[in-house]
């Protein structure tokens, strides 16, 4: 569930995109209590009621800017990247000429996991009404005295489609992150390999174990015209935040993953010099640096991980996005 700015970022000779979301829901707490009566922290209709809230909360949040109103609905990364996307609007725009376009979910679908303690969560799947987008969503509340907030979301690529999930006694199957029982890879696997594939480049050996995507192509062109610039050293590190993975009907697994890039270009006789529009200047208050720019960046996806002995062993990415979540020049 998400509502993006999408803007060109020049770092030197980078140019990415940059797409700052927002979502998330909210519930009362529920303690687990009791052995009589069988322990549902999610139904759909709770699912539901947060999704509803998240919609009304988020657009009031955007329309206002507001980093403390957000926060009641999402939270981790993705809060971290949505401030962001206020803050960059408030440089750019301080008088609010433009105004924010209400999001409008329809279609949603709701997937919970049997799980047997806390943390719970379930997954969105909802189409933007006004954009011709599906998006899906992560929803996690840690502990009996937490509200539900959501913690990633993604829109899917147009060519993208949901696999069927298995589904037992109404509720669909979580695996568990660390094992490789009938997989190509472990579904953490999975999300550490795509990490050391956006830092090792397109000629890394894990390379062969993803379809391409646009926005890995994108990355490694960004990231080797950095270290090609004269005048500055380049380091980048990308660490995973969080994994969470569905069983697939036939055997593969769905899987949610968030990465955490860190970037820092250190000067030496040089000058970075960007656009007042551009979403790093704005962010930092700086158009100019001759020191240093620290910047950090969320990457949030969805990939189906093939089971073992699939015709082809390639991960495939179903949705990708890079969000800025903080900067720093001087």
């Amino acid at each position: 569930m998400a509502r993006r700015l999408r803007r060109s970022v020049g770092i030197g000779a980078l140019v990415v995109a940059v797409w700052a979301t927002a979502s998330g829901c909210v519930t009362m707490p529920e303690a687990r209590i009791g052995r009589t009566v069988a322990w549902s922290p999610v139904t759909s209709e709770r699912a539901l009621t947060f999704l509803k809230r998240y919609e009304q909360v988020s657009n009031k949040a955007s329309e206002t800017r507001d980093p403390e109103l957000i926060a009641q609905v999402e939270s981790g990364p993705l809060l971290r990247a949505t401030r962001a996307e206020f803050r960059i609007a408030n440089r750019l725009d301080p008088d609010r000429t433009s105004r924010s376009t209400r999001a409008r979910y329809t279609n949603q679908r709701i997937y919970i996991p049997d799980l047997a303690d806390y943390p719970v969560w379930f997954v969105a799947v909802s189409d933007l009404a006004d954009e011709g987008r599906t998006t899906v969503s992560l929803v996690v509340r840690s502990n009996a005295g937490s509200l539900w907030h959501m913690t990633q979301s993604v829109a899917l690529d147009d060519d993208a489609q949901l696999p069927e999930l298995v589904e037992r006694n109404g509720k669909v199957v979580a695996l568990d992150t660390g094992s490789n029982e009938g997989l190509v890879r472990s579904p953490w696997q999975a999300a550490q390999a795509y990490a050391n594939l956006l830092m090792a480049g397109p000629d890394a050996p894990h390379a062969a174990a993803f379809h391409p995507h646009p926005q890995t192509a994108r990355s490694h062109q960004a990231t080797q015209r950095n270290k090609e610039q004269p005048g500055f050293t380049y380091d980048q590190k990308v660490s995973v935040v969080s994994v969470r993975a569905l069983a697939v009907a036939d055997g593969s697994a769905f899987v949610l993953f968030t990465l955490e890039e860190n970037e820092e270009l250190s000067l030496q006789d040089a000058r970075l010099r960007f656009d007042r529009n551009d979403a790093v200047a704005a962010y930092t208050g700086r158009a100019e640096g001759d020191s240093y720019l620290r910047t950090s960046w969320v990457w949030q996806a969805v990939a189906v991980v093939p089971p073992k002995g699939a015709p082809d062993p390639r991960i495939r990415l179903l949705g990708v996005e890079r969000s800025l979540e903080s900067a720093k020049m001087r």
